[in-house]
């Protein structure tokens, strides 16, 4: 049996769930990780007695009574891990700071203890890749138009910048993506479309935080691509045609917006490919707009973006796809 894939998520991770039945297929299994959980669920050491000698390393999670040591496993799928979760036996925040704190370095030390195996992603990678303006500017080098874009906390720019638009403009956040009123409230933050009434409405809010503007792109059709290792799969989101998804696709459900197979330009496929081959990534999921003209337009790169959504809607093999990637089959794309 082939060693399993170390995997390093949370507990409420569905694309782990289906890959890790695709690789019982294959004869591979996973150790799972859920990292909110490993103040309560382990137990583990890391000793170095010798200085010679590499760190002894064992893991113990009660939940799934699974164990693993530093040769259990070979590759590591980077996932979606989350902050350790701090039991409410421990009340005083300050306590709570200092436990999460240690854990957050920890963690990052000991993935950094593994960067000779082999990563889906590599999660120093993840960090260099997962910025916006970089990211723009290398879909620029590598071809790829972007739309005209703007970060400010001067008003005065924006306008200067909404003017050069014709004050079609689209306003989106760098990362925040909403937060949690109580538990029946919620709010959330999706990219909006907006002309110069609505652009005056909020100007001078602009200076409490960077503003990000860009020209709004006319759509036909927006383009999700997930690449593994050098498998390129493009679902076509229909997000014209319901009102409400006209500027962001995620402001509804998406299960409700119509998503057909898309066969992507090859010229366009290369450049994504060598989009991840700057980042040393192995996966990655890309937001693209094609058009009414026929021109593709690169929005950005989320190097640890969701999927599975995808393959629902669509049936393109993803998780399969993942399975044999992370077992090495198929596949020379590891770095």
């Amino acid at each position: 049996m082939m060693k399993p894939i170390l995997l390093i998520t949370n507990k409420c991770d569905v694309h782990a769930d289906f890959v890790a039945i695709e690789l019982r297929k294959m004869g591979s299994d996973i150790i799972r990780m859920n990292t909110e959980d490993i103040f309560a669920n382990s137990n583990f050491f890391l000793e170095k007695s010798e200085l010679q000698e590499p760190w002894k390393v064992k893991f113990n999670f009660q939940d799934s009574s699974q164990t693993f040591t530093d040769e259990s496993f070979d590759t590591v799928w980077y996932r979606k891990p989350e902050r350790v979760e701090i039991e409410n036996l421990i009340i005083e925040d300050h306590a709570k700071f200092f436990i999460q704190e240690e854990y957050d370095y920890f963690l990052r030390s000991f993935y950094t203890l593994y960067a000779n195996k082999k990563w889906v992603n590599p999660f120093w990678s993840l960090r260099h890749s997962n910025q916006k303006l970089p990211n723009l500017e290398l879909a620029t080098k590598l071809g790829l138009k972007v739309p005209k874009t703007i970060v400010t906390n001067n008003s005065d720019k924006a306008k200067e910048f909404g003017e050069k638009c014709s004050w079609s403009l689209l306003v989106k956040t760098f990362h925040f993506s909403g937060f949690v009123v109580n538990q029946t409230e919620a709010w959330h933050c999706f990219a909006k479309r907006i002309n110069k009434e609505e652009f005056e409405e909020f100007a001078e809010t602009i200076i409490f935080a960077p503003t990000f503007l860009q020209e709004y792109i006319e759509k036909s059709i927006e383009l999700r691509v997930t690449i593994i290792g050098d498998e390129v799969f493009t679902a076509a989101i229909h997000s014209q045609e319901i009102e409400k998804t006209k500027s962001d696709w995620r402001a509804i459900d998406t299960y409700q917006i119509k998503h057909t197979v898309y066969d992507l330009p090859e010229n366009i496929a290369n450049k994504l490919l060598a989009f991840n081959r700057h980042y040393s990534l192995v996966f990655s999921t890309f937001d693209l707009i094609l058009t009414p003209d026929g021109e593709y337009y690169f929005l950005e790169c989320n190097p640890n973006g969701q999927w599975y959504w995808i393959e629902e809607l669509t049936k393109l093999p993803m998780a399969k796809a993942m399975a044999k990637f992370l077992l090495g089959i198929n596949s020379n794309s590891w770095g």
